[in-house]
Order: structure tokens, then sequence, then C-alpha cells
């Protein structure tokens, strides 16, 4: 088996761009935005469809170049590719000669751009990137820039488990004098179905990310109750979202974080993906084509995890 950590990403508008955007996209301003907004992944398909025919330097936001290559045709707006942190290496033989490889350690990507799913999966492989979050920030950096010209970008948030949250509260029995919610902005209507539907409207009439508190009396603590169903509800959508949850322990100067470097992980059988480059696909109405099978691990996973542990989570 094959393990991906799951990122969700919603679209942004630029409504003004920095100056060196402005610089190399001189016509910003005669481009609509809410326009471009309201086609914005079809726009992304059109760009992901261009890079299967000829890829696209991918860097992060620091500039640093990323080999990536789209390992099958495209299908339905899933597009599955390998993005390698290329190397040099020397190996020296018995006879002491050195030779110099460069060494491409990758590993696999699936975006998925369908109406109402807004899913990448990255597969953990240590031996390319230490963090999947190192990816996703490539990913964000590389179709953000793509996306600039039309005055849209990118933002790719982890999902976790909301039993996170649930355990971080039972190792403080003392209780929390403060939780913190940044809830990212949405456009994703899966996403929005799981959240209460005051905080999605008012993400919605602000067109913004939303932070909002919750603060105990002097000297008490707040009443955190796994079984008030609200309280659920709420964890249950911020971590879906990808919304980071600051919580402060009584009678402690350091407050503990939710929702960072923390995601859920799903399984994906390595024979299905070694099938998907494979040259004998499924015949026509005989049986499932790999990337048939892609597609339904794809809109299968949940959008609320059940079950994931800090770093590590697990389908």
């Amino acid at each position: 088996m094959s393990k991906f950590a799951i990122y969700n990403y919603n679209f942004l508008r630029i409504i003004e761009p920095h100056p060196q955007m402005q610089l190399d996209f001189p016509g910003w301003a005669d481009v609509d935005v809410e326009e471009s907004f309201g086609h914005r992944q079809q726009l992304l398909d059109e760009l992901l469809l261009a890079d299967y025919a000829e890829p696209y330097p991918f860097e992060n936001a620091r500039k640093k170049r990323y080999w990536h290559r789209q390992i099958v045709k495209p299908q339905d707006g899933v597009y599955v590719m390998r993005v390698a942190n290329v190397t040099r290496v020397t190996i020296t033989d018995e006879n002491l000669h050195d030779s110099n490889y460069t060494d491409y350690r990758n590993c696999l990507v699936i975006i998925d751009n369908r109406p109402g799913i807004q899913r990448i999966a990255i597969e953990q492989r240590s031996k390319a990137f230490r963090e999947t979050k190192t990816v996703a920030h490539i990913l964000e950096a590389s179709l953000s820039k793509l996306l600039a010209p039309r005055r849209l970008k990118v933002m790719l948030t982890a999902v976790y488990d909301s039993r996170i949250f649930w355990n971080t509260v039972q190792q403080y029995p003392q209780g929390f004098s403060k939780v913190r919610f940044h809830l990212p902005p949405l456009n994703l209507e899966r996403l929005a179905r799981v959240m209460d539907r005051y905080l999605t409207e008012a993400r919605e009439d602000w067109d913004s990310d939303l932070d909002f508190s919750f603060g105990a009396g002097e000297g008490g603590v707040l009443k955190i109750d796994p079984d008030n169903p609200r309280q659920r509800a709420l964890i249950e959508g911020a971590s879906a979202a990808g919304g980071w949850i600051v919580m402060k322990p009584k009678g402690e100067n350091r407050p503990v974080c939710c929702g960072k470097n923390e995601f859920v992980v799903y399984e994906i059988d390595r024979r299905l993906l070694e099938r998907l480059t494979a040259a004998d696909p499924a015949l026509p109405g005989l049986e499932a084509s790999p990337m048939d099978d892609v597609k339904r691990i794809m809109k299968e996973i949940p959008d609320v995890p059940m079950s994931a542990e800090k770093g590590d989570g697990r389908r």
C-alpha cells in the first residue's frame, strides 16, 4: 500500500497584485477577476491539460525549480503526476572511480479538479521529500503562478482528524482559558456542508478567512463537551477545512495548536498505481480502468476524517 496525505484546495481572488506581479502582468487591470473566479475550475483544467502536453516549470515560493511530469493522460478533471526533488549523486565503484548521476527522487501526486471535489493526494515518500507539505507548497506556488494572469491563486490546506482536538483536551485536565479558531477562505461546496451555516455564510459575505475565539471568565475555564453536537460540528468542520485551533491551557504560558503539521493519510493499493502506466489498460465495457479506480477513490475519501494521529493519519 502507498500512503497519501490528503489536502483540499480553494481558489482566491487577487484584487490588487503586488508590485512585481503588476510588472509581470501589465494588463492585469483589464482582467475581470469575478469572471475568472466564476470559471476557476475550468481555467485550472485548461492549464493542467496544457501541462500534460508540455510541462510548465514548477517551483516553490523561493523560485527553486522542481521536475514534474504527468504520467497518464488526464481524464475528467483528474491528473496524475510525479514531482521530483532532483539531486546530483556521486557513486564510487570498487576501482575508486567516481560516476556522477542525476537522481530524480519523486513522489506521486493526484489532483482531482472535478466539480465539488477539489482534492489533492500527495504520496508520503521520505526518500524524495521529508514532508508532504513541501510538495504542497510547490503545488500551491506553481499553480498560483499559472493562474496569476487571470488574477487567481490557490491555497492548499491539509485535512486532519477532529479527534486530535479531543485527545489534546484530555491531555490538559485543568482545562483551557481560551480557544481560537482560524478558518481558511472557503469556496468548496462539499466542505461548506460540514460547517455551521453561519460560519460558512460569514466567510462568503466577506470573501475572507475567519478568526474567532472563546474566552473563559477570569480564573475560569471553557466548557468543552464532546457530547455537545454544536461543538463537535465546529471541530469537525475546522478539521475538514484545514483550519487551525489554538488552545491556551489554564496556568500555562504557551498555547497548543491543532491543525498545523497534522494531516490524514489515505492508503491506495500500490498495484493500482502500477497499472496506471501499464501498456494494457482495461477494455471499455469489460472492467474498470486504473483511472476509473483512482477517480472513485478520490471521490470516496470522507470529508470528515474518522481516524488519524498527529503526523501520521490513516484511513
